[in-house]
């Protein structure tokens, strides 16, 4: 299993993990710190094709959330994303759309406006490439190759 927490500037906190369900399948839950005490343990994914590994969250000055995973489709791993917007968490979607190949190790980050950046990896068969999605502080744009040169390798 493999748990993450962020805090908000105002003490809350919320911890996102891994969690193995009946059918053998991982999932990735969260449950929220208000300062005082623990709410109830929810799942934020519901894609059932296949586990859901390695969550990030950040938080961003006003008390927001994203958390990022990579989760299976049943074919290769995706990079998904939901957002805790300060009283609840919305739908869980995917932010990478190269089906080139595998996708590895999401990682989010807040700046001061509210704008969130995730970045991974991904393999296209021949070598791994960085690629970057960024949330405008509303929604997704779309994801971008932003490692090219042929000699950096992952």
């Amino acid at each position: 299993f493999r748990a993450e927490v962020g805090f908000d500037s105002s003490g809350n906190a919320i911890v996102v993990w891994e969690q193995y369900d009946s059918n053998t399948v991982s999932n990735i839950c969260a449950n929220r710190f208000n300062g005082t005490s623990w709410g109830t343990a929810e799942l934020i994914e519901t894609n059932n094709a296949g586990s859901a590994f390695r969550p990030q969250i950040a938080f961003d000055s006003s008390g927001n959330a994203i958390a990022v995973w990579r989760q299976s489709d049943g074919t290769r791993y995706n990079i998904y994303a939901n957002r805790f917007n300060g009283t609840s968490w919305g739908t869980a979607e995917l932010i990478e759309t190269d089906n080139a190949g595998n996708a590895f190790r999401p990682q989010i980050a807040f700046d001061s406006s509210g704008n969130a950046i995730a970045a991974w990896y991904q393999n296209d068969g021949t070598r791994s490439n960085i690629y970057a999605n960024r949330f405008n502080g509303t929604s997704w744009g779309t994801a971008e190759l932003i490692e090219t040169d042929n000699a950096c390798l992952v």
